[in-house]
């Protein structure tokens, strides 16, 4: 596939495709900001390290790519637009102070974004899923969709059933004598705990979801014969933007974030505690240069929040920020320039 002529002028990742949209082919430009914040306790963020620098995404990698079945812990990064601005967090949650307990909370708040999750240690369900047993101690665990309500039972072929907000995780049967003695889910949603096989709470979370996944598979639209003769390989008229938002539910920000916004974290650090710091106050500007053609720059909002407090050392936290344009497709795509800056934050149409 043809590519255009790329003119970076940042630090950051740059990478532009050839992506279909509703109406047509669009040339969509994505560009990733990787900073690093070197203590656990937050403060001071910089850019990453040549050598740490982090790409675009071209598919989901999950928490474990040799199980059976995983979560998502770093989403793609490809898709036309976002309305909004995902907030993505890669953690395990950890007891305060280091040392095991039976039950502790962990919390993420980003700008007005707030997102708490309640961490047990292991519990079994009591006979025919009636309870859930005490929990154990624990010290650590990774915050994902596994060990949280959900899941899937196709133990009656002519009739499975699942929980579509969260198809990877646990507790979720038909028949609920299949649960006696059985691992229960060790994350919580803390204004609505699981009590009885019955509740069926709202999944607990701060990473990304899957397509499949409800809400986003209700934006898809439709791939009906219709479309199929008329539309593919294009989208469908019916689909929703907000398919594209990954975010976990309430960690979604429409109107989007600026940059800037103070970071406050609980418990997602070793040896537990809070993290501080703010996202760095950046903008970027997308000018495509077709040929024969004005100019057309664009200053397009942050589209993707990514803290990573798992995957990076030696520093503690990284952080990837993410922004992204598009136009028609050019018919010379190869001989189509883009040009990407930095611009001051806070001044539109400024240039350094």
């Amino acid at each position: 596939m043809a590519s255009p002529r790329v003119d970076n002028r940042t630090d950051f990742a740059v990478f532009p495709h050839v992506m279909a949209d509703r109406d047509g082919e669009k040339l969509v430009t994505m560009v990733k900001a990787t900073f690093e914040c070197a203590s656990a306790q937050g403060g001071e963020v910089e850019i990453a390290p040549r050598k740490r620098r982090r790409g675009l995404r071209l598919k989901d990698f999950p928490w474990d790519e040799l199980a059976e079945k995983s979560s998502i812990a770093f989403p793609a990064d490809l898709c036309v637009r976002k309305p909004g601005t995902d907030v993505i967090l890669v953690a395990k949650a950890y007891a305060p102070g280091g040392k095991p307990v039976p039950t502790f909370d962990a919390y993420a708040q980003i700008g007005h974004l707030r997102k708490a999750v309640q961490i047990h240690g292991l519990r079994v369900w009591e006979s025919g899923g009636a309870g859930i047993s005490p929990p154990r101690p624990i010290k650590e665990i990774e915050v994902r969709y596994d060990w949280a309500w959900g899941g899937c039972d196709f133990s009656n072929p002519k009739k499975p059933i699942g929980e579509a907000r969260n198809p990877e995780g646990m507790g979720c049967v038909a028949d609920a004598s299949l649960l006696t003695d059985k691992q229960a889910p060790q994350i919580d949603d803390p204004a609505a705990p699981l009590k009885t096989w019955r509740t069926r709470p709202p999944p607990a979370g701060m990473g990304p979801i899957g397509r499949h996944w409800e809400p986003r598979r209700g934006y898809a639209g439709t791939y009906d014969a219709k479309w199929k003769e008329n539309k593919a390989p294009l989208l469908p008229e019916d689909f929703d933007d907000r398919f594209n938002q990954c975010a976990s539910p309430g960690l979604i920000a429409d109107p989007p974030l600026v940059g800037g916004e103070e970071v406050k974290l609980l418990n997602l650090v070793p040896n537990g505690g809070p993290t501080l710091f703010a996202l760095p106050r950046i903008a970027v500007e997308i000018e495509f240069r077709p040929k024969d053609k004005e100019p057309l720059p664009i200053r397009p909002h942050l589209d993707t929040v990514l803290i990573d407090l798992v995957g990076l050392m030696p520093s503690a936290i990284a952080i990837e920020m993410v922004w992204r344009a598009s136009i028609p497709a050019p018919r010379y795509v190869d001989q189509t320039r883009v040009v990407v800056r930095e611009v001051k934050w806070g001044v539109p149409g400024s240039k350094p």
